[in-house]
């Protein structure tokens, strides 16, 4: 506003001083032209004649008839007249002949001179003057017209001879053209000065005022883009005011309030009140930038319970919740302020615990997190206990990103959950190489079921009184062209954790069947086959109806069908699940076998309440049985509290001779182990047979096989 008030002033006062300096310039030039024309006629005794327009200004000078072209010669009266016309108008004057041969109009009178005080070189208006067009039609010329290099304000007024032709031209000026605008231009540059140094001082004291005005909106402005970067300030400035600006102080606090309880609801566990998995991982994002930008660096501890759907199975998921959230108040007690706890899932918590890069600190902390959490929870239900794991990455040095800082300690904590004793690892990169090959296990795996690669070998399971075939295990194999036989001891555990035994357990259901049927239609006595089911398979809720549909498929009698189970299918699984499970089986009329008795959670009432036709004895039990007498004694009660429960006894892993015998004497019913065959493909099943019941019979024709003979 003040730049285009201080134009507007200044532009009109140019405006009027420059219409000014030009009516002045007009009236003067007019004037001068009226006096010369006047003196000329008067002090010649009226040879010139003049002619006016309506405004009274010369428009030619006719020489008298009687005077002739005579008038227009140099003389002294002519000299003089000039010379007072230039007095008189206080500028030039001279007078032109017209010469029609060199067709210009030649000086012949002038108040000019020359530096000495002598005449002025000769002059004419030729073509290119500005007024030898005007002058050569008998028009007068008003403007501005050269003179030795600048210009001056002048007025030609033509002489016309008797006859009406162009004679001459008297021509009077006013001075230079930029004496008479000197007041305009010395105006303008003052105008131009003073607009500058008013401008200058308004944009200094202005923007000082303005500066000191807005310093409260750069404020409120940095406050927002502390709201608006996720930053929550400790209070908003400027509330106090009255004016503009506390209303925008007031509204900013309003977006702040707003902005906390969007930010709890956003970034805390609506269980425990801790953060949740999206808080989790900004604050692991914020920690390994501050971890690359300074001297910084933290542990991250990934913690769960073992087991803990069994305390929403049992008591209910409200009950779940309290332990929930008493577990993270013993955390936050144990890890303090400093540190940043959130539950990312159902039991899992992660810790992002800083100024710790040695571990040291970490592993004092999982060591107080393992005892406390694993003190009994009291509620009004009762005494409630979990089991936790942990696992520990250390930032920077495990990780850059927080994708892989997560990744690490997850790999940790799923290796503290399969370690026995202490609970809690660190991660390391063996562990990731170990992961990472159990990961190309699993994708190798995948691709081995879906082009079935897989074999299945097959070891029988003996009478060891006289050699007769009870029945084969089927054992999965996994041929390589570069390894040989990958060993089931490495990609079964795989499959199992990743799910895959389910699919690698009906691959072994449905390739067990079709090669019963082929024997069967080779009219080969092989008893039954044997397949072994994994804890994961068996609680399928459709088991049962697999099973079925793939005796149906290959029109296989169910009793040629033995489904061994071990006593792992009761961890995480009530008995009730397990026995309905098992009856729906017998009813399809399979064979069931508890497989590796007294390997594991071993409870006789096992034995009597669920529907086993079979009991395989763990190796352990055999294992040198024969050359310790306490250890026979174990397997003679096992053996014989099995036959008292009426369940067929086979003795799995005998590999001596001694081994072998001690089964016999025992009363086993079967034997399966190398000293009789090692698992074979299935075109080798009858030779490796035939071959062992040749050896049997050949020892038992001797005198210390009548001696065994005798004994069974």
């Amino acid at each position: 506003m003040v730049l285009c008030s201080i134009g507007l002033v200044s532009g009109l006062s140019y405006y009027e001083l420059s219409k000014t300096t030009q009516e002045n310039s007009t009236i003067r030039i007019d004037r001068a032209a009226r006096a010369a024309v006047a003196i000329l006629c008067y002090g010649t005794n009226s040879v010139f004649h003049p002619e006016f327009d309506e405004a009274g200004n010369p428009l030619s000078l006719h020489v008298a008839e009687a005077a002739g072209t005579s008038a227009l010669a140099p003389s002294e009266t002519l000299d003089k007249l000039m010379a007072a016309i230039g007095k008189t108008n206080q500028g030039a004057a001279n007078l032109f002949a017209w010469n029609g041969s060199a067709q210009s109009f030649d000086r012949f009178a002038t108040t000019f001179r020359s530096p000495d005080g002598g005449p002025p070189p000769a002059f004419s208006i030729r073509h290119g003057h500005p007024a030898f067009a005007s002058l050569a039609k008998g028009h007068p010329f008003v403007g501005n017209v050269p003179v030795q290099g600048r210009l001056r304000l002048a007025y030609l007024t033509p002489i016309l001879a008797p006859g009406g032709g162009v004679a001459g031209a008297i021509a009077v000026d006013v001075g230079w053209v930029d004496d008479l605008t000197l007041a305009e231009n010395r105006l303008k540059t003052r105008i131009t000065t003073a607009a500058i140094i008013i401008l200058t001082a308004v944009i200094l004291i202005g923007g000082l005022l303005l500066r000191l005005e807005l310093r409260p909106l750069r404020q409120l402005a940095r406050t927002a883009d502390e709201l608006a970067g996720g930053d929550q300030p400790t209070s908003i400035p400027f509330t106090e005011r009255k004016d503009e600006i506390g209303d925008l102080a007031h509204g900013l606090e309003k977006v702040n309030d707003l902005q906390d309880k969007l930010r709890k609801l956003a970034y805390t566990d609506p269980v425990t009140t801790a953060g949740n998995r999206t808080r989790y991982f900004s604050d692991l994002s914020k920690a390994l930038k501050r971890a690359r930008q300074e001297n910084y660096s933290a542990s991250l501890i990934h913690l769960d319970f073992n087991g803990f759907a069994k305390v929403n199975d049992i008591f209910g998921q409200q009950v779940g919740n309290r332990v929930l959230l008493q577990a993270y108040a013993r955390l936050a007690s144990i890890f303090g302020p400093s540190a940043k706890i959130a539950r990312i899932s159902a039991d899992d918590f992660c810790i992002i615990l800083p100024f710790d890069n040695k571990g040291a600190i970490a592993e004092d902390y999982a060591v107080q997190a393992l005892d406390l959490l694993s003190s009994p929870f009291h509620l009004e239900e009762g005494e409630i206990r979990v089991e936790p794991s942990i696992g520990i990455a250390l930032l920077p040095q495990d990780a850059e990103d927080a994708e892989t800082a997560h990744r690490v300690a997850g790999l940790a904590l799923r290796a503290a959950k399969d370690k026995e004793g202490t609970r809690y690892v660190f991660f390391s990169p063996p562990l990731n190489e170990r992961i990472q090959k159990e990961m190309l296990t699993e994708t190798l795996l995948r691709a081995a079921l879906k082009t079935r690669q897989l074999e299945l070998h097959y070891q029988p399971q003996v009478s060891p009184a006289d050699g007769h075939l009870l029945g084969l295990e089927a054992l999965i194999r996994w041929p390589s062209e570069k390894r040989g036989f990958i060993p089931p001891g490495e990609f079964i555990p795989v499959a199992e954790k990743t799910g895959l035994v389910i699919e690698l357990g009906q691959y072994v259901l449905e390739a067990a069947c079709a090669q019963a049927a082929k024997w069967r239609l080779s009219e080969f006595d092989f008893g039954h086959i044997s397949i072994n089911v994994s804890p994961l398979q068996f609680r399928q809720p459709s088991f049962a109806a697999t099973v079925r549909r793939a005796l149906e498929d290959y029109d296989l009698p169910a009793n040629k069908l033995c489904l061994e189970v071990t006593e792992n299918v009761f961890v995480d699984t009530s008995e009730q699940t397990v026995l309905d499970i098992l009856s729906e089986l017998q009813e399809i009329g399979v064979q069931l076998s508890l497989d590796d008795f007294g390997s594991g959670y071993s409870s006789l009432i096992y034995l009597h309440r669920l529907p086993f036709q079979e009991l395989k004895i763990d190796r352990a039990f055999i294992a040198e049985a024969d050359l310790t007498p306490q250890r026979e004694h174990l397997f003679q009660g096992i053996v014989g509290l099995a036959r008292s429960l009426g369940l067929r006894v086979i003795a799995e892993g005998a590999e001596t001779e001694g081994e072998f015998t001690l089964a016999i004497r025992h009363g086993c019913d079967a034997l399966q182990g190398y000293f009789c065959a090692p698992a074979v493909p299935a075109d080798e099943v009858q030779i490796r047979l035939k071959a062992f019941q040749g050896e049997l019979s050949a020892r038992l024709g001797s005198p210390a096989g009548h001696s065994v003979k005798k004994r069974a």
